[in-house]
């Protein structure tokens, strides 16, 4: 059985199971999704649970304290300092966010904990993934209404715009880490869609959409309501079914461009996904290849 610990918002708790279904694909077993974390970490909570993933195991209730692999235990919080985590058979500790193709090596019965924000880990199984990151029940009426005007055919592509502030703003570590991505950037990334597209409505997704709203000039424009009239994750659902999108320096709206099945898709993400330095230089593995980088 392939353990892996869930942490995080729902991108990176999506990053990290994706990798744990690759490993149980190599290795034919199970995967266990850890997710003591939620009972520390109250800012975020466990949303996996909105997805059909098959033959995955949910532990929680102080799973990892009765491990010898507790992540919040003394003695690996100690080795993780002296970079002696390597000594415990069985467990693999990220280090930073560049790729690490010794995941992809792993064996059976291995606990992992980390991010993993980076296909290369779970590429091959693209095709298991886009079924199990399906939706389980029906969507909120709010997002059918805004199904609909996606799926309606007027000739125009349909681009998701994606703003994310929320935390990225009102908590000052995480504004120190991540950093915004600014209108420049916005407005480059119409230009090129500009300059490769005849005619296109924009699809505005954000947690701060009266700031979008007010600060947003752009023609053919929709702003998509926030929790007041969907759950976010349905969001992501949204952001697949358009026919290009520009992402933010997020793994929400990563998803939502990774899911997108449209063949010519365009996905615009920012150069600069983190404003720490150190993390800036270990980010070139986040996003793919294919996608523009502005």
């Amino acid at each position: 059985m392939i353990t892996i610990r869930i942490n995080g918002g729902l991108g990176n708790q999506m990053f990290q199971y994706a990798t744990a279904k690759y490993l149980t694909f190599k290795c034919n077993t199970e995967v266990l999704l850890d997710i003591d974390e939620f009972n520390l970490y109250k800012l975020r909570k466990f949303e996996l649970d909105k997805y059909n993933l098959e033959y995955a195991i949910i532990k929680e209730n102080n799973f990892s304290t009765q491990k010898v692999l507790n992540p919040n235990s003394s003695f690996i919080k100690t080795l993780k300092i002296f970079r002696l985590e390597k000594l415990v058979k069985n467990y693999y500790f990220e280090r930073n966010l560049l790729f690490d193709k010794k995941v992809l090596q792993l064996g059976d019965d291995n606990y992992l904990e980390g991010f993993f924000q980076c296909e290369k880990y779970f590429y091959n199984i693209r095709q298991v993934l886009l079924k199990e990151f399906t939706l389980k029940g029906e969507l909120s009426e709010y997002s059918r209404h805004i199904k609909e005007k996606l799926n309606k055919k007027n000739g125009h592509k349909k681009v998701s715009l994606h703003i994310r502030r929320g935390d990225y703003i009102s908590n000052n570590t995480t504004n120190i880490v991540h950093g915004l991505c600014d209108i420049d950037y916005y407005n480059k990334a119409i230009s090129y869609l500009n300059n490769n597209l005849e005619i296109f409505d924009i699809y505005v997704f954000s947690d701060d959409i009266s700031w979008a709203k007010e600060n947003l000039q752009y023609k053919n424009i929709y702003f998509i309501e926030n929790e007041t009239k969907k759950p976010a994750h349905e969001d992501i659902y949204l952001m697949s079914l358009c026919d290009c999108n520009i992402i933010a320096n997020s793994s929400f709206s990563w998803w939502g461009a990774w899911l997108n099945q449209n063949k010519e898709k365009i996905v615009i993400a920012p150069k600069k996904w983190f404003s720490d330095s150190k993390m800036q230089e270990e980010s070139e593995n986040i996003v793919p290849e294919k996608w523009v980088k502005l």
